[in-house]
This record gives structure tokens, C-alpha cells and sequence, in this order.
């Protein structure tokens, strides 16, 4: 049996993960700061589609509430060390909105450290809303009043 790592995802639709061949990043930049860049789609080796926070268990589209969870994917370890190699800059990394764990025991402890951490990606209070552009719309009339 491969190796397999549980990928977990804190976008709320998930993502496509692309690999691309060796070195063809590299050789297009190189080719634009020759200032002939190569215009041609881009090519992948392999790609996979990785579940986001909607498709959490705990996920109920009624409320729509993503805070704090994640989505689920198991995928070959080699696809996602690749893919990581290839994205090592990539904010999605860097802020762990994309991660990965060995062990659902893992997973499930590092999914439980963003609880309360938001993505920017939930969904806007609508009371909330309201209340904020009443404020707004009484604050704009004041200054209308003073002028």
C-alpha cells in the first residue's frame, strides 16, 4: 500500500491541486526575464481536487458556519510532497490554509487549533451588517448636519 497523508483544507470550496513538470516554472521565468516569455497553456503532471470546510462532517449549510473547520482528502504522499516542493511560497502554505497530516489523530488535533481563527473566507453576519450600515448611515448624516 502507498503512502497516504489526510490533506486537510480551510478554504470553504476546496481547491485543485496541480503539479507541473520538473523545472517548466523555472524555465518560464527564466524565458520572461529574456523578455520572451513562453505564452503556451501550461501543462500538468497530475492534479487532484481537494474537499474544503463545506464538505466538513460537522458542516450544515443552513447556518453556513466554516469557522473552524476543515475539509478532508486523503491523498498519496508522494502527489502531496510534490505539490508542496512546487508551492513552498504559496500563501496557502505559508498560512496553512492547506495542510497535511499522517494520522487522523493528527488531523484532527491540528483542525481543533483553528477554531477560532479565522480565514476571511466566513460568512458576514447579517444583523451584524445592519447594525454596522444603520451606524454608518447616522454617522454620514451627522457630519451632512455639522457641515
Amino acid at each position: 500500500m502507498a503512502d497516504i497523508v489526510t490533506v486537510l483544507c480551510r478554504m470553504p470550496h476546496g481547491l485543485r491541486l496541480r503539479i507541473a513538470p520538473e523545472g517548466d516554472a523555472e524555465r518560464r521565468a527564466k524565458m520572461s526575464e529574456e523578455k520572451r516569455p513562453d505564452l503556451s497553456p501550461v501543462s500538468y503532471v497530475k492534479e487532484i481536487e481537494i474537499n474544503g470546510a463545506n464538505r466538513a462532517p460537522d458542516f450544515h449549510p443552513k447556518d453556513n458556519a466554516l469557522l473552524g473547520r476543515v475539509g478532508r482528502t486523503v491523498v498519496d504522499k508522494a502527489f502531496w510532497e510534490a505539490w508542496v516542493k512546487q508551492n513552498a511560497d504559496s500563501d496557502l502554505v505559508k498560512n496553512q490554509c492547506v495542510f497535511a497530516e499522517m494520522t487522523e489523530a493528527r488531523a484532527n488535533a491540528k483542525a481543533a487549533e483553528f477554531k477560532t481563527e479565522k480565514t476571511g473566507f466566513e460568512p458576514l453576519d447579517p444583523v451584524e451588517i445592519k447594525r454596522k450600515g444603520l451606524a454608518d448611515a447616522e454617522e454620514a448624516a451627522r457630519a451632512r448636519a455639522y457641515a
